[in-house]
């Protein structure tokens, strides 16, 4: 059996009050209305180029006019006239040396959409494209691959995207997707000329403008329905439509898009970058002490320049600083374990600095032989007194990357043990059998519902529904509640 713990305080909260403040933490970008950085603007019919840590496409099949513009955050706005085919897409291009579950955390792409005075359009894709090489069975080992949860029309695509219509109805991260496989001949990677190859459908049962696509899910999902996988080329943010007559004029403007590596330990390898970008998305962890905070799991940081890369942040700007709100087991001083690396050519170090509710704490100061170079930079905190707190690691001279942060007890006082609060809801034993209740995951993506049977624990009915140790969100009526299922 699973051991399983409740996190959090309850709190009464209508459905539409907690879509309206839960899901603004986590997927803020939805209000989104203005691109930012610096940007490119490209014209051409086949315009491929990278900016800031993003790799982009225009691609158009004549048209009276067409252009796009890509910002260094990833965002992109996409204009067309009288096109007979037009897409645009901005993400992460790799390596093609991994698989998806070689990637060292879950692919997620993020993306808004705004339509502009659409018309024309026959057939149209919103979501995530990309391609796989060296997969087997598949025609010269290649497949191109869509999520679509948009489209440019009035309708979602439907079984004339793929001859083999693979599954229908499919729980797939939160939505409901009708799986289909097709075989093509045409323009493909790896080469000029046409090839023949497979492509890969995940076709969302309604539209929405807005949200994230765990794109792993979608891969591992295709593994189960016994669609090989393979080693990934891309995965980018994708707008599209076309027309078998006329040509399809509009805007498809994009003020938010996307795509990064959501956890892990591998890097991908962007031709814009050595760095893949990451989610702005305020995240929701609680850390304690003693204990470890991986850093990429902050509940929230100072400035959008910050990046997850895997498991460890990094793009580190002077400054910039992560938070978690964090249960003090003891007061007393904690011996803290830094485990970062900077290369500097001129051996400076680079200050990181801890404060416990505004008051400084402690600090160190970090060196070693290069980026790749972890290692662990001791210290000592001042006294903290239990409690619930508000914890801050301020990089003071930023240009580092982090890891994590372990703490242990040097001097404490364990008559102060603090015992966080009960969670009724999450330490009930349900007597009604069949109990319905919904969850989501901390994303605010609804999960699906569980039923608890008379006897058994909300634990227990997670662990066996999800069979995925993490943090949930459960509601039952009006209430809310966290709850942790641990392995």
């Amino acid at each position: 059996m699973k051991e399983c713990r409740s996190l959090g305080t309850v709190a009464v909260l209508s459905l539409g009050l907690f879509s309206s403040q839960a899901l603004a933490q986590t997927e803020a970008f939805c209000s989104t209305t203005t691109h930012s950085g610096e940007s490119k603007t490209e014209t051409g019919s086949y315009s491929p180029g990278s900016i800031g840590q993003y790799d982009y496409q225009l691609w158009y099949d004549h048209a009276n006019s067409a252009s796009a513009t890509f910002y260094s955050d990833g965002s992109m706005s996409c204009t067309f006239s009288g096109a007979g085919d037009y897409l645009c897409r901005s993400g992460l291009q790799f390596n093609s040396d991994k698989t998806y579950d070689q990637m060292g955390g879950d692919i997620i792409a993020e993306y808004k959409l705004v339509k502009k005075n659409i018309s024309g359009v026959d057939y149209s894709y919103v979501g995530v494209y990309g391609w796989m090489e060296g997969v087997q069975g598949a025609p010269n080992g290649l497949v191109e691959y869509y999520v679509v949860d948009n489209t440019l029309s009035q309708w979602m695509p439907g079984d004339w995207v793929g001859n083999e219509k693979i599954a229908a109805n499919v729980s797939i991260d939160g939505g409901t997707y009708t799986v289909y496989r097709n075989t093509r001949t045409g323009p493909a990677i790896g080469g000029s000329g046409d090839k023949e190859f497979y492509q890969y459908f995940s076709i969302r049962s309604s539209m929405r403008d807005c949200g994230t696509i765990n794109v792993s899910a979608h891969l591992k999902k295709w593994k189960e329905l016994g669609l090989a996988d393979g080693r990934l080329y891309e995965a980018k943010v994708l707008g599209e439509a076309g027309s078998t007559g006329g040509g399809v004029s509009g805007e498809a403007d994009f003020p938010h898009a996307k795509v990064y590596i959501g956890g892990g330990s591998t890097t991908p390898t962007s031709s814009g970058s050595s760095n893949p970008g990451s989610s702005t998305s305020t995240r929701t962890s609680t850390g304690a002490l003693p204990g470890t905070m991986e850093f990429e799991k902050y509940e929230s940081k100072q400035s959008d320049s910050l990046k997850v890369y895997g498991d460890v942040i990094g793009n580190i700007q002077p400054g910039d600083w992560v938070e978690w709100t964090v249960d003090v087991s003891y007061t007393g001083t904690y011996t803290f374990d830094i485990l970062a690396a900077r290369e500097d050519s001129q051996n400076r170090e680079s200050e990181i600095s801890l404060s416990i509710d505004g008051m400084p704490v402690g600090s160190v100061s970090v060196i070693t032989d290069g980026w790749d170079s972890y290692d662990t930079f001791k210290g000592v905190t001042s006294s903290i007194s239990s409690g619930q707190h508000t914890f801050r690691v301020t990089f003071t001279d930023g240009y580092v990357n982090v890891d994590n942060i372990k703490f242990t007890e040097k001097e404490v006082d364990k008559s102060s043990k603090y015992e966080p609060p009960p969670e009724a809801m999450a330490k009930t034993r349900f007597a009604l059998k069949d109990k319905d209740l919904q969850v989501f995951d901390m994303l605010g993506r609804h999960l699906g519902r569980v039923s608890v049977a008379a006897g058994t624990t909300l634990q227990d009915a997670l662990s066996a529904k999800f069979h995925k140790p993490g943090i949930y969100l459960v509601k039952q009526g009006a209430l809310f509640v966290q709850v942790r299922v641990n392995r």
